[in-house]
């Protein structure tokens, strides 16, 4: 499936009341005030906020009737990203206010965290992009994103391909990354062309110099949405639920039926097309096929969760543009 621009899905979003960031600046593939035409994305919004009607008790809640939102430091495009003016955009973004139209909150505030557990006992209702395995003790709901190395190629082609079409192509990747690892682990028989970032991966699959581009999953459909002749051809590992934490237990039951709703009445889907495209739920279905995982990587990537390993080793920025310790700022440019 090719990632086109879906703008036959913004008047449903209105009719559903689907809450959306974008102003008047056009930051990321998509620029929706061009859809809603003279009606701005905040207007909308501010329009949308008269009929609603609370459904969670202020005691539930950080601040009366706002849902505080919290976003780690680590998250990066498309789920989060900065403009130039210090505001914040991306799927996360978006689906905290579609959660906060959900449960009948016309205010969201946002907070940035660097540990989800002390957020939520001190600052935020909920904080946004939080795995499983991370979670701990902590209540979460939901599964709104997946975290995989994806495949991307200007071929049309229908996703997963078997992994026989990699022997002997040219895959872009960006050096140092950790998509650049797990490539070289799996053995596939492409040969590797290094990039300093994705936009230039990209750039360079466009041109033809490369068959494949092989990178985080969201933020490779990120970039891909941006055009017409960029498909999704797989995934190459595991997937790794991304789920949402929540303060209290008697906030979860709010919280996940609210997620529920988001997600079956088709806002969460538009959500999805606006930032990522038509790229599908990833899961086991979207695994490329026929990649067998040699023993002894395997053995290390065991080793290497066991022991906490996060992002890559070398220190540089991986390709969803997370900033290493050093300070290094984001190596993907939002798409215009």
């Amino acid at each position: 499936m090719s990632y086109r621009h879906v703008r036959t899905l913004v008047a449903p979003a209105l009719a559903l009341g689907v809450s959306l960031t974008l102003g008047a600046c056009s930051v990321g593939p998509v620029n929706l005030d061009d859809f809603l035409m003279n009606t701005s994305v905040e207007e909308a919004r501010a329009a949308r906020a008269e009929g609603l009607t609370q459904s969670v008790d202020d005691s539930l809640l950080k601040q009366a009737g706002t849902l505080t939102v919290g976003i780690p430091a680590t998250e990066s495009a498309p789920l989060v990203i900065t403009t130039g003016d210090g505001s914040r955009v991306g799927l996360d973004i978006d689906t905290a206010h579609a959660l906060a139209d959900a449960l009948g909150l016309a205010s969201v505030s946002f907070v940035s965290v660097t540990d989800t557990a002390t957020a939520l006992q001190e600052s935020c209702d909920v904080v946004m992009g939080v795995s499983v395995e991370a979670a701990g003790s902590t209540a979460i709901v939901g599964n709104y994103v997946q975290s995989a190395t994806g495949l991307f190629t200007t071929q049309d082609v229908t996703a997963p391909i078997d992994a026989s079409a990699l022997a002997g192509a040219v895959v872009g990747v960006q050096e140092g990354s950790v998509s650049q690892r797990i490539l070289a682990e799996l053995g596939t028989g492409a040969t590797e062309s290094t990039f300093a970032n994705l936009n230039e991966a990209f750039e360079a699959l466009r041109d033809g110099k490369v068959n494949y581009v092989v990178c985080d999953a969201y933020a490779g459909a990120y970039l891909a949405n941006a055009s017409d002749d960029v498909f999704f051809a797989g995934t190459l590992d595991d997937p790794v639920i991304t789920s949402i934490a929540v303060a209290s237990p008697e906030l979860q039951s709010a919280v996940q039926t609210a997620l529920d709703s988001v997600q079956t009445n088709g806002v969460g889907d538009i959500l999805r097309s606006r930032w990522v495209g038509a790229l599908p739920v990833l899961s086991e279905t979207t695994k490329v096929t026929g990649i067998v995982v040699p023993a002894e990587s395997a053995e290390d990537e065991g080793e290497a969760e066991d022991e906490g390993e996060q992002g890559d080793e070398s220190g540089a920025l991986d390709e969803s543009g997370t900033p290493d310790e050093s300070g290094a700022t984001d190596d993907l440019t939002p798409a215009e």
